[in-house]
């Protein structure tokens, strides 16, 4: 009876530490939770602060530039031959550096991911950052004098590299169709597009291109100052 006893009080010992241990874990992961919580708050808090107060400075900025081109326009209209020249001079660079609008005739690139295919190996059946850096090599060694990609300006410093199934252009984020504008002669850029190694791998692969040639395009300058949005596309706060 003793043996018994003492066996009962010894299980139930043991179920009260194991009881105690499980009530331990449990209120640890909450005070984990709570904290972690508490955390993503802040940080969106912190986030939404950031951009009311760069919503602010972007519209000062906005304001400052309109008056900046006013005396600009003040200054052109004085008919000062140096003055005149510095600003003839300005325009040039702005338009070699991509700042500003420009139209001509040239091609159109379309590109497109592959339709699925159960044999294949998903990752080459989609366009990649290095598929579209060919591209844009070849279309510059054929003397493009401006491109675009989703009509976002492709200047020295632009930057576009693959996010999941989408690429990060100027930091912004596409998905396919990429549209790829270059102004310059149309017969050789064609030709020297559809005869590129990359394009011809793309289209053993049934990655959709399609090249076409234009009298007209219209390719948008470089955007200096986006939306804030743009701006902190890439910042997110998330929440596991």
């Amino acid at each position: 009876m003793h043996k018994t006893k003492g066996v009962l009080f010894v299980v139930f010992l043991l179920f009260g530490m194991i009881i105690t241990m499980q009530f331990r874990t449990i209120l640890l992961a909450q005070q984990q939770s709570s904290s972690g919580q508490t955390s993503v708050q802040t940080l969106s808090y912190e986030l939404e602060q950031a951009k009311s107060e760069g919503i602010k400075l972007l519209e000062e900025l906005q304001r400052l530039e309109k008056e900046k081109n006013e005396i600009i326009r003040q200054l052109s209209n004085d008919g000062n031959p140096i003055i005149n020249e510095l600003l003839n001079r300005k325009n040039e660079l702005m338009v070699i550096n991509g700042l500003t609008d420009v139209k001509g005739s040239g091609i159109v690139i379309r590109l497109n991911d592959a339709p699925a295919r159960g044999e294949i190996d998903p990752s080459q059946l989609i366009i990649h950052d290095m598929d579209i850096v060919q591209i844009l090599n070849v279309l510059r060694a054929a003397g493009a004098q401006a491109i675009s990609i989703n009509d976002e300006r492709i200047i020295a410093t632009s930057k576009h590299f693959c996010v999941g199934p989408t690429i990060l252009i100027n930091n912004k984020r596409y998905p396919v169709p990429y549209v790829i504008k270059a102004i310059g002669d149309p017969n050789g850029l064609y030709n020297a597009v559809e005869q590129s190694e990359a394009v011809v791998i793309m289209k053993i692969y049934n990655i959709q291109v399609d090249v076409r040639k234009e009298n007209e395009i219209l390719i948008p300058g470089y955007k200096i100052y986006g939306s804030i949005d743009d701006m902190i596309s890439g910042l997110e706060v998330v929440e596991k």
